[in-house]
């Protein structure tokens, strides 16, 4: 795929049948999907390569609710690659009653289900650099991975297991993909990425109805403008709603906007520490619930076993979605760590002797790789419980405009974020789940924090995981939600929205998956042909 500046092309550079707004997994997935198809696509990102200086400016926003992560970690970076430059790689898959009306989750249910995303999930699993899109969790990793099934079943009626999968780099094994990296090495001769090239306004015609081209700000402030016959928002759960939203010289109260809902029911996940394993007695529950290698169609992929709350009790005790897992807090002389940075070509002045002061474990790492397809054994400083609890949407949780402005004039957004009780009630309950389960299986007990003990009302240390989702939300009715079963904003023929932003609910789980999945359909949508709006 061809990258230029923006400050280097031509105006007839900026011209294309397609505009995508975002390079990155959301952005970058619809546009090679359309290339595929011999469409000519641009793709505009506001950032360069590699984060500037001017970055801080660029990323602040103005936060009147609950306190977010510093803004390096909200999703929507702006650079080459987007929020993949940032993530993590764990990837899972939605749950079905994730995509139902759920009476005791307001404003719940997707205008879609789960099976209409199935079909994309190989096509997604491939660009997010995974082995499998689907048949992955639950019961049906063990024939997956070629292994029995534990002769200890989990209590499914209370928690079910759940699996995760990690992002494997197609050039750094050690790391998940990175997409901006990998730009130039996509096969899309059709497709092209113009960066430095910040997206200020969504230009309309009289009505609002269809969107005739778009301002990009170059550095000078030089305003210029990119013609289209369809355009693609990939900007993140933030930047989507906020760029919406500043759109506003045509139609007053912005894009898509005309019943308020462009901005409204951000949802995240909340997710920290509820409880931690001494190293020298969590051999058995890591052996459990810790994690596997599986050689899949596209390599050997890493999968994290945990457990998330079942069905069943979610219903019968009116809680959220959740999930919890075992993390390991390697010591920073680790000789595995060292060996991996020794290999990634990043290695450290003393990574030499910390390999050389343990070679036992590392002969049983690689073992316990090689032979037993299972994690490699750390040297740990301890064991942490994590969880990470889904966000019941609220309308008044929200991206505005603030009066604030970043070093090209658009106004920031102002996030206002709220967190509910119900998420450390479901918290709470999955944890004593989870400790009595462990019971059960004969595993140690951990130690679980104050605050997520039954019966407390000391707030869960929580934050946010960098999941902002929701503020497009996915809805059949224009009424409650910005866009509709095929991600076009309502109203508007031809604008689409592609990322977690379209997410009317957010279950559990990561959602980069999910995202691809609806991206790859948004493509094949796109290349049907235009829908009548409704």
């Amino acid at each position: 795929m061809l990258v230029e500046d923006l400050r280097t092309v031509g105006d007839d550079a900026l011209r294309a049948q397609i505009c995508v707004i975002g390079s990155g997994p959301a952005g970058l997935t619809v546009a090679t999907e359309l290339a595929a198809a011999g469409l000519q696509v641009l793709v505009l990102e506001s950032g360069d390569h590699e984060i500037g200086p001017a970055e801080p400016e660029f990323a602040a926003i103005d936060s009147v609710g609950a306190p977010r992560l510093p803004p390096d970690r909200i999703a929507g970076s702006r650079v080459l690659g987007g929020s993949s430059l940032v993530w993590a790689g764990r990837c899972g898959v939605l749950d079905d009653l994730d995509f139902a009306t759920r009476p005791w989750v307001r404003r719940s249910g997707w205008p879609i289900d789960a099976g209409e995303l199935r079909p994309y999930a190989e096509r997604a699993a491939a660009h997010a650099g995974l082995g499998h899109g689907t048949g992955f969790t639950d019961a049906e990793f063990w024939p997956l991975a070629g292994r029995p099934a534990p002769a200890a079943a989990v209590d499914t009626g209370s928690l079910r297991p759940y699996f995760w999968q990690i992002s494997r780099d197609p050039v750094d094994r050690f790391d998940c993909k990175r997409w901006g990296r990998l730009v130039r090495d996509i096969v899309a001769p059709t497709a092209r990425v113009l960066v430095n090239a910040t997206v200020t306004h969504l230009d309309t015609d009289a009505t609002g109805a269809h969107v005739n081209s778009v301002e990009v700000t170059g550095a000078g402030g030089r305003v210029r403008t990119v013609e289209a016959r369809i355009f693609v928002l990939a900007a993140g759960g933030i930047d989507t709603p906020r760029l919406l939203l500043a759109s506003r010289r045509t139609v007053p109260g912005g894009i898509g906007n005309r019943y308020d809902q462009v901005g409204r029911y951000l949802i995240d996940h909340r997710s920290g520490v509820v409880g931690t394993l001494s190293p020298a007695v969590a051999g058995a529950a890591l052996a459990r619930f810790g994690k596997y290698v599986v050689k899949g169609p596209r390599g050997k992929h890493t999968f994290v076993h945990g457990l998330a709350l079942s069905p069943e009790v979610q219903r019968g005790e009116s809680l959220l979605n959740c999930a919890l897992w075992l993390q390991e807090v390697t010591a920073p002389d680790d000789p595995w760590d060292a060996v991996k940075r020794v290999l990634s070509g990043r290695a450290e002045w003393n990574d030499a002797r910390i390999m050389l002061s343990d070679t036992k474990l590392l002969l049983a790492g690689a073992r316990r790789r090689l032979i037993d397809g299972v994690g490699l054994p750390h040297r740990l400083t301890g064991v942490e419980v994590w969880t990470m609890v889904e966000q019941a949407p609220d309308p008044d949780s929200r991206v505005r405009l603030s009066e604030r402005t970043d070093p090209v004039g658009m106004p920031l957004p102002q996030v206002d974020w709220r967190i509910g009780a119900r998420e450390d009630a479901t918290v709470r309950r999955a944890t004593a789940l989870l400790t009595a389960e462990f019971a059960r299986l004969g595993l140690p007990a951990p130690q679980i924090a104050p605050a997520a003990l039954p019966g407390s009302t000391e707030p869960l240390p929580l934050a946010d995981r960098a999941h902002p989702s929701g503020t497009t939300r996915m809805s059949a009715d224009p009424r409650h939600g910005v866009v509709d079963r095929h991600c076009r904003v309502h109203g508007v023929d031809n604008l689409y929205i592609a990322g977690s932003s379209v997410f009317p609910t957010n279950g559990h789980v990561n959602p980069t998956l999910t995202v691809l999945a609806l991206a790859v359909r948004l493509a094949d949508t796109l290349r049907a042909g235009p829908r009548a709006p409704r």
